[in-house]
């Protein structure tokens, strides 16, 4: 499908994750057929969020798997978080690491953020923790002095990062801030951890990222609800049995200043959130991808989504607002 534009009266996007008669019906015969397997759903809290699991698996093994996605989501929150007592945290206060001594979930993001970088003409940045924080986000949103934010601008940006030898180096008072990556990665790791632990079909949801698929005998189809971001209305059902899907939108985290919304999502170019983008959901291989692919075309609108390459993506919706409130869809690729 050709980029192309589509009006309606209002806004759009946020995954929801809904329940489909379809794929219950399919599901229920299936399982009707293989007694040994069971459908089973958890819900917690994780990532400043909520996350929802559901596995298809051995009736014998389902808790068990369960459990273990629980175990990891609430493992990889506390070493990837900005605060804490994790790797990443330890990282920000030291200012630098040994690349070898990396593990394996902290390299992923570091080399995987700079190649999203690259692609996205570094609207893609996850060095913008002292900017985040000078905002407010999430807890205490809030519009800085403009002094504030220029000093911050100086110590956010991927040009406060090197490597020198196998050195790892942060600029003073840099930190890294995987937030909006790292949502779609955990996900991503738990649907992973679940298939590798037996699951014929898994679902991870958290904060709106999704990860799903299953074997092909399950007969599971995944339906993901898209909708309006200025309100509750469902604008679009999705249809997916293998893949993962992300939205970011100016309405998830937010507040008003003279009548202007400022969201989280920010611009490493000015320091200021974007403005103009309602909401852009991504449909990729995996979820990592999605999540922070979302954020860059949040900020970069249209032009940015119209020159990422092909591979990266199935699906590109972007729901743009102008300054008189009239709505435009805009979408390129299909499922």
């Amino acid at each position: 499908m050709k980029p192309g534009r589509k009006k309606f009266n209002s806004a759009f996007l946020l995954i929801l994750l809904m329940g489909s008669l379809v794929a219950a019906l399919l599901v229920r015969v299936f399982l009707e057929d293989n007694p040994e397997l069971l459908e089973m759903k958890n819900r917690t809290p994780v990532l400043g969020t909520f996350a929802t699991y559901i596995v298809i698996a051995d009736s014998e093994t389902a808790g068990l798997i369960l459990s273990s996605m629980d175990s990891l989501a609430r493992y990889l929150d506390n070493e990837l978080g900005v605060y804490g007592t994790g790797e990443l945290s330890d990282l920000n206060m030291r200012g630098y690491a040994l690349i070898p001594a990396l593990s394996s979930d902290l390299l992923y993001l570091l080399e995987n953020s700079l190649f999203i970088s690259s692609v996205t003409d570094s609207l893609f940045d996850p060095a913008m923790g002292v900017l985040v924080n000078t905002w407010g986000f999430p807890s205490d949103p809030h519009l800085p002095d403009s002094v504030d934010i220029d000093r911050a601008l100086t110590r956010s940006g991927l040009n406060n990062v090197r490597i020198s030898g196998d050195t790892l180096l942060l600029s003073s008072g840099t930190l890294l801030d995987f937030g909006a990556i790292a949502k779609g990665y955990t996900a991503d790791r738990i649907y992973s951890l679940s298939r590798e632990m037996g699951a014929s079909a898994a679902l991870v949801e958290i904060g709106g990222e999704i990860r799903c698929g299953g074997d092909p005998e399950t007969a599971r189809l995944w339906r993901l609800a898209v909708r309006n971001p200025r309100g509750d209305n469902i604008m679009e059902m999705m249809e997916i049995e293998n893949g993962a899907v992300a939205t970011s939108g100016d309405y998830e985290n937010y507040f008003f200043a003279g009548g202007i919304r400022f969201c989280h999502i920010l611009d490493p170019r000015t320091g200021y959130p974007e403005s103009g983008v309602a909401s852009v959901t991504m449909v990729c291989r995996n979820a990592a991808f999605a999540d922070a692919l979302a954020t860059a075309v949040s900020v970069g609108g249209i032009d940015t989504a119209e020159n990422l390459p092909d591979s990266l993506f199935s699906l590109i919706i972007v729901v743009t607002e102008d300054e008189n409130g009239e709505v435009t869809e805009w979408r390129r690729g299909s499922i």
